[in-house]
């Protein structure tokens, strides 16, 4: 049997878009995916947003457990298959911490204009494919690079932005796991 994929989702205070992607992706990827969620300057002590909470309640039907924010670091970065991060402030972060960007950390955005055209990926199994995603979104990046379209940071703004923002969480992680076959 294989093993469920390991996907990162990144943003800044592993509080508000992070946590949205990793319950979300972690529920509607079920068991090919185990999913964890880290921050570039975590919040750490804290817990997701009420606001997002909220959004991805009554956007998503998702109702969030407890979280608690963990820093980004190496070890994360190394442990995953695929890292999906909410903007390109958080790629130079990983590429400034790491030296270079590693090939399987991509915007979420990107990767979903990625996943438009490029091949499914290769695999026997929802987790296989999924574990293999990265791959063919980063041959997909290499032959036409997409625009590294970021989430907004709902932070400090009204309910209405978390819930843009939810919309659009909800609509990257159908789309790259339609393409995935998951």
């Amino acid at each position: 049997m294989t093993r469920p994929a390991r996907v990162l989702m990144v943003c800044s205070g592993n509080i508000c878009r992070s946590p949205a992607m990793h319950y979300l992706a972690g529920r509607e990827w079920a068991d090919a995916a185990e999913v964890r969620s880290a921050g570039t300057w975590a919040e750490l002590g804290m817990d997701a947003t009420r606001e997002i909470r909220r959004a991805a309640r009554e956007r998503a039907g998702l109702e969030m457990p407890r979280h608690r924010p963990t820093q980004l670091d190496s070890a994360l970065l190394a442990q995953s298959d695929l890292v999906l991060v909410a903007t390109r402030q958080h790629v130079r972060w990983i590429e400034q911490s790491e030296g270079a960007l590693p090939p399987h950390v991509f915007v979420l955005k990107e990767a979903v204009a990625l996943a438009q055209r490029a091949p499914a990926p290769a695999g026997g199994t929802a987790a296989g494919r999924l574990a293999a995603a990265a791959a063919a979104l980063h041959d997909e990046r290499l032959r036409d690079p997409a625009p590294l379209t970021g989430l907004d940071d709902p932070w400090s703004h009204p309910q209405e932005v978390f819930d843009r923002v939810m919309d659009e969480i909800v609509e990257a992680i159908d789309a790259l796991g339609a393409w995935a076959g998951v």
